[in-house]
């Protein structure tokens, strides 16, 4: 099916029980035939077969660690995703950027819920500057994207529909003038309830003395020119491991120790290869 019945239980508890589910709506999985576009990407450039979300628990809370490097939080109970509801007032990483004079942006609101970053114009309230700048040749240094909930494929809307958003993403930044100097990390900001048999390590813990970090797996894909090319990643990575990378390229100082510490992305890489051409996705007809 093209759409589960219903949203796997995906909470903090639910992180906690073996294999990360308790339902059987979370021992659902979807092959190659149901999203060819992603095997696709996976297999011309680098797939990370041990990349771990943040924090054991759901959105929100990983949502601040890509921002911050941290969180107030482990659960998600508010009315939305935003300040004032949801608010946490902290340092991120735009304010290093900003210190080094490194250009950003965040299409489609990761900041909102960041109190520094309210009103600044660099947080776009959708998707549609992206692709104005993707064409034009004018995106930033460092750039967050992240898609609204009827086109991300997350239960119980269509997994069709969300790759095809993706898929219009990609293609505008592959096709754009600055994909000779692109790194395009393509993720899920959690495990959205479903089994795993890796357990995650736990290398924090939160005050009640259960695991915080890390999280259960998601894929990322790595998409560059310069990306293995078929490469599959053995190397335990997070949502940190992101920051690392971004500091490492631009020298900007960490966060806190979390990011300094976390693992890079660099073996994805290979920077002396013959840069990799883009490739063409087919957006595909959903099942109505």
């Amino acid at each position: 099916a093209d759409r589960l019945a219903g949203d796997p239980p995906h909470h903090h508890a639910d992180a906690l029980q073996p294999g990360g589910t308790a339902g059987d709506l979370g021992r659902c999985y979807y092959t190659e035939a149901d999203a060819p576009n992603y095997w696709k990407l996976a297999r011309t450039f680098a797939l990370c077969d041990r990349y771990f979300t943040e924090v054991r628990g759901p959105s929100d809370p990983n949502y601040f660690m890509l921002a911050a490097a941290q969180s107030s939080i482990i659960e998600s109970a508010f009315p939305n995703d935003s300040c004032p509801d949801l608010c946490l007032n902290a340092p991120s990483l735009p304010t290093k950027l900003d210190a080094k004079g490194i250009t950003w942006a965040d299409y489609g609101g990761v900041f909102n819920a960041i109190q520094p970053m309210l009103g600044r114009p660099e947080v776009k309230p959708d998707d549609s500057q992206f692709f104005t700048d993707a064409a034009r040749g004018t995106l930033p240094n460092v750039s967050w994207l992240v898609s609204k909930f009827a086109v991300s494929g997350h239960p119980p809307t269509s997994l069709c529909v969300g790759e095809n958003y993706a898929v219009r993403v990609l293609n505008a930044a592959m096709s754009g003038p600055q994909w000779n100097s692109m790194a395009v990390f393509f993720t899920w900001d959690d495990w959205g309830g479903f089994y795993d048999h890796v357990a995650p390590p736990v290398v924090e813990r939160w005050g009640d003395h259960t695991p915080f970090r890390y999280g259960l797996r998601v894929p990322c894909i790595v998409i560059s020119p310069y990306a293995r090319p078929g490469y599959l990643s053995k190397t335990l990575k997070s949502h940190l491991s992101l920051f690392r990378f971004i500091e490492t390229t631009f020298g900007v100082e960490p966060l806190n120790n979390r990011d300094r510490y976390a693992p890079n992305m660099l073996d994805c890489f290979n920077f002396s290869q013959k840069p990799l051409a883009a490739v063409a996705l087919t957006e595909r007809a959903c099942p109505a």
